[in-house]
């Protein structure tokens, strides 16, 4: 049963390394996607794979009863690997939407409120609680569409808005000018419930002074910051965290009191968590609060995740993927300043989609990257072509993959 858009073509898999899928039908194909934009140190990776087959020989699957060192040892090293500045404890579960809704349903019980803060463009996972659209009752998402255009003349007021201590006098002084939102009231919220970009594919960034401004009133009016990195964590847009591009967040006052983790964490494996401040999660076990499921704080999922992240941190990766992102983009810019199919290039880090002209067929362009060895996403409703490339990947790779496109594009215009 497939329960998802796909493509017209079959695409039958063999086997994958580093940014190489081999299919039956196309042999070897250099994967944009990262999986499903998982894998961000490629597919099959010798050191990760290396401590699966080790995992597997010692201890793969304990009750919940059972304690090993790999739980606490993951949010230490990551906690340093990523600089996080505040202290926190985890809880390692399964899916990136059970992370999440996890993570609101302890806002609420800490908070003893029921309503949720977002935005319309925030996709936050696929369970009934958290998919589009939802439920009125308890969310209020904002239509943030005129916001995504807020530049240096909104208001007249810069967009370096927050210090280096997130210092709420400043924050939002715009947004407070502007009024949209001025009819609030922030004391309703148990949360605000944030995903820096991903927009389920769309790569819609929100405006810093937004996001502090949002974020800042939530937290002066006693509620939680929950944030959403399944997708955009482990280096995907440039930074270890997609919040860590937000003045606030980026601060000891504003630090997220839930991050929600998935995808990257285990390069593929599924492996999610939520990462919860310290204090918070001593208040949430002296609540009576239980959660359990089948693979809570898995020994398997765990230590994959810890080698992910010291592969990650010694390979420099966050940093190199991210150069190599602002290379793509400018190597698809160079592209699109010629060419009348191209829309728009949006981006950040290794997170990036080619937005195509109306008519454009984008199932035929995925088409024929497929011809010439190449695999991407695509939306032929939205029209775009969607590029979340492992970190790994080289400039060859990505030099060929523009070559491709160009050639894609040029015969559409029977160039």
């Amino acid at each position: 049963m497939k329960l998802f858009v796909r493509p017209e073509w079959p695409i039958t898999a063999i086997r994958s390394r580093g940014t190489r899928v081999i299919t039956k039908e196309y042999g070897e194909l250099v994967d944009m996607e990262s999986g499903c934009w998982a894998a961000v140190l490629g597919h099959n990776h010798p050191d990760v794979v290396k401590v699966i087959h080790e995992q597997v020989d010692t201890l793969f699957h304990t009750h919940q009863y059972f304690e090993t060192e790999h739980p606490a040892k993951l949010v230490e090293e990551l906690t340093e690997a990523a600089n996080l500045i505040t202290k926190y404890s985890g809880c390692f579960l399964s899916s990136g939407s059970e992370a999440v809704s996890l993570a609101v349903m302890l806002s609420e019980l800490l908070t003893g409120r029921r309503k949720k803060l977002s935005m319309n463009i925030s996709y936050l996972g696929a369970s009934a609680d958290l998919r589009h659209p939802r439920d009125r009752m308890y969310w209020d998402d904002l239509d943030v569409t005129e916001c995504l255009r807020c530049g240096e003349d909104c208001s007249g007021v810069s967009n370096n808005i927050s210090d280096t201590d997130g210092n709420l006098k400043d924050i939002g002084r715009d947004c407070s000018s502007c009024g949209r939102y001025n009819h609030l009231d922030f004391s309703q919220y148990a949360s605000f419930v944030f995903e820096p970009g991903n927009s389920g594919g769309m790569v819609l960034l929100p405006p810093e002074r937004l996001v502090n401004f949002l974020a800042g009133n939530v937290r002066a009016a006693g509620g939680l910051l929950v944030v959403n990195e399944v997708t955009t964590g482990f280096g995907r847009t440039g930074k270890w965290f997609g919040f860590q591009h937000y003045g606030f967040l980026n601060s000891v006052t504003g630090a997220p009191d839930f991050i929600a983790l998935g995808k990257g964490l285990g390069n593929g494996y599924p492996i999610s968590a939520v990462l919860a401040r310290e204090s918070l999660a001593v208040a949430a076990e002296k609540t009576g609060f239980r959660y359990v499921q089948s693979h809570i704080d898995d020994p398997m999922g765990c230590r994959i995740a810890r080698e992910v992240v010291s592969v990650m941190a010694k390979g420099n990766w966050v940093l190199k993927g991210s150069e190599m992102g602002e290379y793509l983009r400018s190597r698809l810019a160079d592209i699109a300043a010629g060419n009348k199919y191209i829309k728009e290039i949006r981006g950040r880090g290794m997170m990036n989609v080619v937005m195509l002209e109306s008519g454009v067929s984008a199932g035929a362009i995925f088409k024929g990257l497929l011809e010439r060895g190449y695999f991407c996403g695509y939306s032929e409703q939205l029209s775009f072509i969607h590029l979340y490339a492992p970190l790994i990947i080289s400039r060859e790779d990505v030099d060929g993959f523009c070559s491709a496109f160009e050639q894609v594009l040029d015969i559409r215009d029977g160039s």
